[in-house]
């Protein structure tokens, strides 16, 4: 320990010594790691598996179901229709399904007629969703089956902020014009990225603040706000409770859980034989394009993989090695500068291994420093990137793992940059040491 210390000691020392040297081969390592860590950062939470007990096991299916003839169009919708999730649901094999699209509401307390009601986000779906994607419940629990009711579950925050308080079951809220009960709070919840709506395009967006069943959003005519297409010439602007199930209006997103290979086959099975039933029905005249995508497969699936962020993170490992090489270059000059003391510690009688101590200690030191300044450079590249690009916003927080991992490369990076010169001043010729 009091070598320990005693080495530590000689590194502080040197830096007062040379206090400019050593600040800027620090300042040119932050940056480096700052810019580095801030790109990493982003991409990890977009390329992670956020589900990785139950990935293997999450499916996405499509049919090319549409009523209009093209011979050319090989490839079927990312959005599916009220009957097309009917027909796939109907199988049996799946242990958990559900639908689902993305839409937005005006909330309030009722009886508050004097507040302005509150802009919120829903998620329409089916109870299944919440097992699924593993959503853990603070109170209450998910609807007790898949018909229409007026009962909403709410994330935490949107709980605390409406009624002051998170256990808030049995209680009413309004939502738009009708009045529903609260049938359960989640816990604080966020599945980043986002894989299970990847078809829209909000992979890095916040979750929901209500979640709102799916047969009473059609009774409502409560429609999605971001995919849609119509493919007839209903009016989906008037009786969407009738038109939106009967018509030909894709927007929802349908996802199920296969557990097991057997489960797989069956499913595709039970999909190819439901479009060779349409056909014989004279409602599939469309080429046979059948999809069951697997969720860690849907970002490529349909292309929706941020590319920009790719090229960040490859520029900023560029940076990364270019300031490693500067850096290394500034410690040579300042190992160099005092090479006489390794040398007079050499003929004195210390060994390598003592000197490669005394060398460690000032990398310790070295990453210790390059750590807090590129945590802090990575937050202030971070607040950029947001700017410039706003989906990114929920992709700025470190875990535990993340921040320990930084450590490590920021070590690493500081033995690096000082690996060469101690080589030359461990193993060098003692006597031009000396001279």
């Amino acid at each position: 320990m009091d070598n320990l210390l005693h080495a530590f000691a000689l590194a502080l020392r040197n830096i007062k010594r040379a206090p400019l040297p050593y600040l800027l081969t620090v300042l040119i390592l932050s940056l480096g790691l700052g810019m580095f860590f801030s790109n990493a950062t982003l991409y990890y939470w977009l390329n992670h598996d956020p589900l990785p007990q139950k990935s293997h096991s999450l499916f996405y299916p499509q049919i090319n179901s549409v009523l209009q003839p093209c011979d050319s169009c090989t490839e079927p919708m990312r959005v599916l229709s009220y009957q097309d999730v009917q027909k796939l649901s109907s199988s049996g094999i799946p242990s958990a399904q559900a639908a689902m699209f993305q839409s937005a509401g005006y909330a309030r307390l009722p009886g508050n007629s004097d507040v302005s009601p509150t802009p919120v986000r829903l998620r329409v779906t089916q109870r299944d969703f919440f097992t699924l994607f593993d959503v853990p419940f603070l109170h209450g629990e998910r609807w007790a089956d898949d018909t229409a009711r007026r009962e909403l579950i709410l994330s935490k925050a949107s709980a605390e902020r409406f009624f002051g308080r998170s256990n808030v079951v049995g209680e009413t809220l309004r939502l738009g014009n009708e009045l529903f009960t609260i049938s359960g709070v989640l816990q604080d919840w966020e599945m980043l990225p986002r894989l299970y709506d990847v078809a829209n395009g909000l992979n890095s967006a916040r979750s929901a603040d209500i979640y709102l069943p799916w047969e009473t959003a059609f009774d409502l005519g409560i429609k999605s706000n971001t995919t849609t297409m119509s493919r007839d010439e209903r009016d989906y602007s008037d009786n969407f409770a009738v038109n939106g199930r009967e018509g030909q209006f894709y927007q929802a997103q349908f996802w199920v859980q296969l557990d097991s290979p057997q489960q797989v086959t069956a499913y595709q099975q039970f999909m190819q034989q439901l479009v060779h039933s349409e056909k014989e029905a004279g409602r599939h005249p469309r080429p046979e394009a059948n999809r069951l995508t697997n969720i860690l497969d849907i970002t490529e699936h349909f292309n929706a993989r941020n590319r920009q962020l790719d090229a960040f993170a490859l520029v900023s490992l560029l940076f990364l090695l270019v300031c490693l090489f500067n850096a290394s270059h500034l410690s040579l000059n300042r190992y160099l500068a005092s090479q006489y003391e390794f040398g007079l510690r050499r003929a004195l009688g210390c060994s390598r291994s003592q000197l490669q101590q005394l060398i460690l200690a000032d990398v310790a030191v070295s990453a210790a420093l390059a750590l807090f300044l590129s945590l802090a450079v990575a937050a202030a590249a971070m607040s950029l990137i947001a700017s410039l690009l706003p989906a990114t916003r929920n992709l700025t927080s470190w875990n535990p793992l993340m921040v320990l991992t930084m450590a490590g490369t920021a070590l690493i990076a500081c033995y690096l940059v000082t690996l060469y010169p101690a080589l030359r001043a461990s193993f060098g010729s003692l006597n031009r040491q000396l001279k």
